[in-house]
């Protein structure tokens, strides 16, 4: 019997990281599609072909996939070295702040992959597991971010002000990108024909002069 168990476990080990990677990536394809709560282990299997058991044995529960679906998203949109890398970089603080925002739209806007559907319904709609996903993975970027933003603002990372200026310039973008994920095309909603690209060129130089003048106060 010990031998039976031996060899079933090591089939369902398999390659360990490939089958945790392959299950990571069903499961978000079918959230992205239909949704946290109608997303089964059952179906996440059949689609991966994978052993009934792999998700408990690989990330303890149905819940603990969902929130590794949510940390591959995090990374995947917005990696903590790439914002590391521009704070760190020896360039002006006004290019470390442009080159944060090209790289803020560049991964949220313009990206068509299941992460950015996963993250905008989650935003809708939160989950219990978003506290744990902030705290663990957006805290620690957004601590990079503040350092690049009281840089170039002059703001100390103690003043109120620094929090309302990041605040200020990343509520557009978000908000445009949440509209977006949810099947409405902003142009469209416009008077007079738009490109995106314009849109977002347009909204990028708003959002540079906006913390000029708000650091002027």
């Amino acid at each position: 019997m010990k031998k039976i168990k031996h060899v079933k476990n090591n089939m369902l080990r398999g390659d360990g990281n490939a089958t945790k990677a392959l299950l990571i990536d069903v499961a978000g394809k079918l959230i992205a599609e239909q949704g946290y709560e109608k997303t089964t282990s059952k179906n996440i299997c059949e689609r991966a072909k994978a052993n009934s058991a792999a998700i408990n044995y690989h990330f303890g529960s149905h819940e603990g996939l969902y929130v590794a679906v949510l940390e591959e998203v995090h990374r995947y949109l917005l990696n903590i070295k790439d914002l590391q890398e521009i704070e760190e970089k020896n360039i002006s603080a006004k290019e470390k702040l442009v080159q944060f925002l090209d790289t803020f739209i560049l991964n949220v806007w313009k990206k068509e992959c299941w992460q950015i559907k996963v993250w905008a319904r989650e935003l809708m709609n939160p989950s219990p597991f978003i506290a744990k996903i902030l705290s663990e993975n957006a805290i620690p970027k957004f601590n990079v971010v503040v350092k690049i933003f009281s840089e170039y603002t002059g703001l100390s990372k103690n003043n109120p002000k620094l929090y309302s200026c990041i605040l200020s310039t990343m509520a557009p973008f978000a908000l445009t990108f949440l509209v977006r994920r949810n099947n409405t095309e902003v142009i469209k909603l416009l008077p007079v024909r738009y490109s995106e690209e314009d849109l977002i060129e347009d909204l990028k130089a708003f959002a540079l002069k906006g913390i000029e003048v708000f650091c002027q106060k």
